[in-house]
């Protein structure tokens, strides 16, 4: 173990993870680390960010560059947001709480949900002014989905999103050898879903339903194909959210870059928000990600890192540094703003 004092200074997200896996018990690290059967995706997101290049343009007069963006007519502090996660007191005894916490000081966008510990109203009650938004597992019928859908406008939520790729458990290698489960640790106000089998009964009806329920913003979550972006767009959702869960639910080998290039050439004249995470660690990674389209760039396993080395102040201090990086990526590679963010400055190896 190490001491919480040397565990406040973590300066780079590869010093926070190291930092939380000596501080945090190694089974409940491997299973924050673990991803669907030998982590190949997992991976792949990380490697598929790597051979992605930004070519820099020079003298180009950056001055000041302006992060703040607008997210369903709220502005935030940067296209980073947090991405959903679940069980999150095993690594904090707040969990949710004090993630959100972190999230509100940043004045950037927390993404809990139906899987998480702790409830949507516990979090809205210990954050009054984060700008939240409630993801919606379907593991349970239609009369238990329009309930959660009420709960998010009740607490104010700014958005619901709508977790479509996580039917069954997948199977973890790197979590089943710890014989670890994580669903039974830490405290919870948050029930467990009724049903986690209703899953297999939806099909894309269930967007159309959400989207009659709700005035809300309405974001399909886990798109990894074109097909799937068509039907999101089709049923006139707000934002197509392309991730693969960290890696954590089916071992495709499609990494969120892939599946980005693909996606936004077919739908690049169509007005939808695209979200995007996996694998991100650097703020020339999001500078990537927006050059290939997205609108906003979620992260997950380095905000529990944060979380795990220093509560909500090691969450706020992950999006600091992440966001430092990008305004330095920024201003050294020549983008004076957003709107300079193309494809044509992308180059893959």
């Amino acid at each position: 173990m190490i001491s919480s004092k040397s565990i406040k200074k973590f300066v780079t997200l590869r010093e926070a993870e190291s930092l939380a896996k000596k501080k945090v018990n190694k089974k409940i690290f491997n299973w924050l680390q673990s991803g669907a059967e030998d982590n190949y995706t997992t991976s792949k997101n990380i490697l598929d960010l790597n051979n992605t290049q930004i070519k820099p343009f020079h003298l180009k007069k950056v001055k000041k560059i302006n992060l703040s963006t607008n997210f369903f007519g709220i502005k935030i502090s940067s296209p980073l947001i947090l991405s959903p996660m679940g069980h999150q007191t095993q690594f904090h005894k707040d969990g949710e709480i004090e993630t959100a916490k972190g999230i509100s000081t940043m004045n950037s966008v927390g993404v809990f949900g139906t899987q998480g510990r702790m409830s949507l109203a516990d979090i809205r009650k210990n954050n009054k002014k984060t700008n939240l938004c409630w993801t919606i597992f379907p593991f349970g019928p239609l009369k238990w989905i329009h309930t959660q859908i009420k709960s998010a406008e009740k607490h104010k939520c700014l958005a619901i999103v709508v977790c479509i790729d996580a039917n069954i458990r997948s199977h973890r290698y790197l979590d089943r050898e710890t014989r670890y489960d994580a669903r039974t640790v830490g405290k919870r106000t948050n029930p467990n879903p009724p049903n986690q089998k209703a899953a297999l009964f939806y099909d894309w009806e269930l967007i159309r339903f959400i989207k009659k329920k709700t005035k809300l913003p309405v974001i399909a979550k886990g798109i990894l194909s074109t097909e799937d972006a068509l039907n999101c767009i089709r049923l006139k959702c707000d934002g197509l959210w392309i991730s693969n869960h960290g890696g954590r639910m089916f071992n495709s080998g499609i990494s969120g870059v892939e599946a980005l290039r693909e996606i936004k050439k077919e739908i690049s004249n169509k007005k939808i928000k695209i979200f995007v995470d996996g694998g991100v660690r650097r703020g020339s990674d999001i500078l990537k990600l927006l050059c290939l389209g997205a609108d906003f760039v979620g992260v997950g396993r380095p905000a529990i890192h944060g979380l795990i080395c220093n509560g909500k102040e090691g969450v706020k201090n992950i999006f600091d540094i992440l966001n430092s990086e990008l305004l330095t990526a920024m201003t050294n590679g020549g983008f004076r703003d957003f709107s300079e963010c193309k494809i044509s400055r992308i180059k893959f190896k």
